[in-house]
């Protein structure tokens, strides 16, 4: 059975799914839920939450029902922090999101898949900055899972819908889940699915609909001030139940930590807490109706946050569609995502899809007219749909300057450089050939987003055709691919790991063959610790010495060891 998988790595949950050419589903990796989480339908989810106890990290349920020493939507610190605490170790973000990773993959193997999980499409908010999708690819590949793609999130929700959806027709995917908000319109064409306008914000979703109700509640739990950390972490959990359950009940009584008493919240009080909250999240919606003006034939809304009955009413009068409820909000965007997976793969043939920039992308220019701080000479618009490759021609901005810097900027052309929607991914120091006037030393740059989140730079001299630079716009760990390789030498690699075969014998290699010894001797080998360079030139060696009948294998093998590197690649 071909198997491809889908990770929805959320800021509070995430879910893995499976699909074969005739079948889609979701694999249950943390047996742990509570009986009381369970029947709320968190049995498929694994609580995006790392901690510590005694010595060793926590994952999932177990993480997440700890007192203390716990770390919560490390997800949300992709865009800036690049070292967190988790219990008493400071470690970096991506070494955090890996480690989950691998419990993932490690869970996703006691499950008895049928292939081992080390290649998924993975799923990011669409409104997720170049450094958030960059160290996303990371992590999962520093836990040995390949990303064959980084798809938005709203994309991957109406994939779910795919076949259930008509030729011609418009879906607007709404996702709120616990970190991020995300809207999005996609039109359905001949079973692709192509997204026309996408916004979204990037702090909001049901962790701050948790905060808002409880200041709501403040006045009526008087030593609320005077609780421990632990105290007041096992509430918040009390909390976000009772906040799932009102979206079926009118009131439910929630324990305080102290002294057996008990606190009654009603439906009136959440959505009195939450309303101002859900408003804003009806502001992209309207900028995407805007964009992408027409008739929406189907209402689809993902994430659990969505699943509040104050929400859906709110975004279905907004979008004058009523919601189909014929998609898991908690499991959908994984189940997309798998699906996704099955297309690149091609066990899946009958659909296919496109992801667009939510920002645009470009460099900095200065011109004799421009502000100080310069402005925005786009490369790459928003909502091109990608892979995406654009050139652009410039000038020095002087005569006979030596240097240039290439700075890459993405957010919102329409904004000065200085907005805060505006961020500043790389920039390089360039050297520039002989002395000469600004007109006859033009150069070109070259963008190349990739379908699984990388951004490449390519600056050339026109008059000479001399490559001046070309690099990949990397983030934290990953600006240095020594240090990543250190983070992945502190990795716990899976348990597992299938065996490797070791025939040789002598044959003339295949292209395909061939370009895997040139990946693996040319981008890993040289950056990996001496354990795993070891087994790397191993394999390359056995596949150099390949037999007519073994190659195939061999080369498989060498695939194999190399995305368990795929941080590098």
């Amino acid at each position: 059975m071909n198997e491809t998988y889908g990770i929805d790595f959320g800021t509070t949950n995430s879910v893995l799914a499976r699909a074969t050419a005739t079948d889609v589903e979701t694999i249950a990796l943390d047996d742990g839920a509570p009986v009381e989480w369970a029947t709320l339908g968190f049995d498929r989810v694994m609580p995006s939450v790392i901690g510590r106890a005694d010595g060793a990290y926590t994952y999932g349920w177990k993480a997440k029902l700890q007192r203390t020493n716990r770390l919560e939507a490390v997800k949300r610190l992709f865009a800036t922090d690049d070292r967190i605490t988790v219990g008493d170790v400071d470690i970096e973000v991506e070494l955090a999101a890996s480690q989950f990773f691998a419990e993932m993959r490690h869970k996703a193997q006691q499950a008895g898949l049928v292939r081992p999980l080390d290649q998924a499409v993975v799923t990011i908010p669409a409104n997720s900055r170049g450094k958030a999708r960059y160290r996303t690819k990371v992590s999962a590949g520093l836990a040995g899972i390949e990303v064959l793609a980084l798809i938005n999130e709203p994309t991957a929700a109406a994939m779910a819908y795919a076949r259930e959806i008509e030729e011609d027709q418009r879906i607007l995917v709404y996702d709120f889940g616990g970190g991020t908000l995300d809207v999005t319109v996609l039109q359905s064409f001949e079973g692709t699915f192509i997204e026309q306008s996408s916004k979204g914000v990037q702090r909001l979703g049901g962790i701050d609909l948790d905060a808002a109700l409880l200041d709501v509640l403040r006045p009526r739990i008087p030593d609320l001030d005077s609780w421990a950390d632990y105290e007041l972490g096992s509430f918040r959990n009390e909390l976000e139940r009772a906040k799932v359950r009102l979206s079926t009940a009118e009131s439910v009584t929630t324990v305080l930590p102290r002294g057996g008493k008990s606190l009654t919240v009603t439906r009136e009080e959440l959505e009195q807490a939450i309303e101002p909250l859900v408003r804003r999240s009806l502001e992209p919606v309207a900028v995407c109706l805007k964009e992408s003006p027409g008739k929406i034939d189907h209402l689809v809304m993902v994430g659990g946050t969505s699943k509040i009955p104050l929400v859906q009413r709110l975004v279905s009068a907004a979008v004058g569609v009523p919601v189909n409820s014929r998609v898991d909000p908690m499991t959908a965007i994984a189940e997309g995502a798998a699906i996704a997976a099955g297309i690149l793969q091609g066990t899946i043939t009958d659909l296919d899809f496109h992801v667009g920039t939510e920002h645009a992308l470009g460099t900095i220019v200065h011109n004799d007219t421009s502000p100080k701080d310069g402005e925005f000479s786009v490369l790459i618009p928003r909502n091109t749909k990608y892979p995406a490759r654009a050139t652009d021609t410039y000038v020095p901005a002087h005569d006979f300057q030596e240097s240039i810097q290439i700075r890459v900027v993405e957010g919102d052309p329409e904004k000065p450089i200085s907005h805060e929607d505006n961020v500043e991914l790389k920039d390089w120091e360039i050297d520039l050939p002989g002395q000469r006037l600004k007109a006859d030393a033009a150069f070109t740059v070259t963008y190349t987003y990739t379908v699984n989140g990388t951004l490449e730079v390519l600056v050339k001299d026109v008059a000479t055709g001399v490559e001046l630079m070309s690099g990949e716009v990397g983030f934290g760990a990953g600006e240095d691919r020594r240090r990543l390789a250190d983070l992945h030498a502190r990795m716990v690699p899976p348990e597992g790991e299938p065996a490797v075969a070791s025939q040789v014998g002598g044959w003339a290699l295949s292209e395909t063959s061939q370009a895997a010894v040139r990946k693996a001797r040319e981008r890993l080998i040289p950056f990996v610790i001496d354990i795993d360079r070891q087994e790397l030139e191993q394999r390359v060696d056995a596949l150099l010495a390949a037999t007519a009948d073994t190659e195939d294998a061999l080369r498989d093998d060498l695939e194999r060891e190399m995305r368990k590197h795929a941080y590098l690649l």
